[in-house]
């Protein structure tokens, strides 16, 4: 099967979240499809080393959107008509695209799907201008789909059960496909020898890695772990903060109010390749999120490569943990997001700390069993199959 890609990635602000695309590109054709897939911006080897369809974009503002409309939709045309796809998978901004396919017979074109890891609205946000522009876009993508295209993909069974029910869309148009892990590199066995560098010996170590922003809980996580008061815990935070984000100030401003200076250690970003090592160091893993909508339509991959590496995660009792977990012993929920919950469950992980290696089996289970890349690949395939049935 040959698949065209046309997400709206970009090498700068997209670096956090190329995981996803890479590791499903490389699954796919080791299932013997052929994939072509988009990307635009200047080239990062470090974020992308594979082939793929470069798309110019202009790196100003709403120039940039404009760029990405225009010089995409003549790539995606060119494209379309020299690899004579199967199947084209598109998103929220390259949708439109599929203009052009929509007058040819469907048994005459590739099946064309729209692909959402996430809203673009903020759901549980007060009422602004560009929100409400955002939703209303998302409404007439959502409509659009329903119309025109073959089918749609989502990351959670949540959001799809979502978009059922607002829609009306037959359920079996909607595919689920989920964030995953790539169980050679994310190997607990491999690392479980690997020494500490010499800053976090003797210590017990929280960590959390990737895009640094406020619906991460990282400020409420400072706060308890003033509240927890024992000099051996230390916080590892390992990314940066994106879109000109002041949080990354705010947590170093807030670490030295608080007299946390020698408990936190905020690093930059690293290559994915080396993630299960810093990892390996931690004795568990924190996502303390706010329990809101938007985050019951992702499903994060930092917490399967936790998961993957046998770590308990400390995180928020919502839904998105809770359908990866359950009542695994890999999870320590808190009730929600405020630093007493948190400190709490520092202290509950802190004071049990050597069953923490026993509890996290658990989650390597779960990931091997449900999460791995080939599996989410697999998904896909099954997916694109049953609509060709349809035809």
């Amino acid at each position: 099967m040959k698949i065209l890609w046309f997400p709206r990635l970009q090498f700068d602000i997209d670096k956090f979240h190329m995981t996803t695309w890479r590791e499903m590109c490389s699954e796919l054709e080791r299932l013997g499809h052929d994939v072509e897939i988009a990307i635009a911006g200047k080239y990062d080897k470090d974020v992308f080393d594979r082939k793929y369809i470069p798309v110019p974009v202009v790196r100003k503002k709403a120039l940039r959107i404009l760029s990405f409309w225009v010089n995409g939709f003549i790539k995606f045309i060119q494209s379309y008509f020299r690899f004579k796809p199967d199947v084209v998978i598109l998103d929220w901004y390259s949708i439109w695209f599929s203009l052009p396919l929509v007058f040819i017979r469907s048994n005459k074109r590739a099946i064309m799907i729209i692909d959402s890891r996430a809203p673009l609205h903020k759901l549980t946000t007060p009422r602004s201008l560009s929100n409400t522009i955002f939703k209303f876009y998302t409404w007439t993508c959502l409509l659009y789909c329903k119309y025109f295209m073959d089918g749609m993909t989502v990351i959670t069974s949540y959001y799809k059960k979502k978009v059922c029910g607002d829609l009306k869309i037959d359920s079996s148009l909607i595919g689920v496909w989920s964030s995953g892990v790539n169980i050679s590199n994310f190997s607990r066995k491999k690392l479980e020898n690997i020494d500490r560098p010499p800053f976090l010996k003797g210590k017990f170590v929280l960590m959390q890695h990737g895009e640094i922003s406020y619906d991460r809980g990282y400020l409420e996580t400072l706060r308890a772990l003033n509240m927890v008061k024992k000099k051996d815990v230390c916080l590892v935070l390992i990314g940066n903060s994106i879109n000109r984000s002041k949080v990354k100030d705010e947590i170093d401003r807030l670490s030295r109010e608080l007299g946390l200076e020698d408990n936190i250690y905020v690093l930059p970003p690293v290559a994915h390749p080396k993630i299960p090592e810093y990892i390996s160091y931690c004795d568990c893993a924190i996502m303390a999120y706010p329990n809101i909508e938007y985050w019951n339509h992702n499903n994060p991959i930092k917490l399967l490569e936790y998961l993957a590496m046998g770590k308990v995660v400390i995180c928020t009792d919502m839904w998105t943990f809770n359908d990866v977990m359950g009542n695994e012993k890999c999870a320590c929920y808190v009730k929600d997001d405020s630093p007493d919950a948190i400190a709490e469950a520092i202290t509950y992980c802190y004071e049990n700390r050597d069953l923490l290696p026993e509890w996290g089996r658990s989650g390597t289970r779960i990931i091997e069993q449900r999460y791995t890349w080939q599996r989410q690949a697999k998904n896909l395939i099954d997916f694109i199959e049953s609509l060709r049935r349809k035809r």
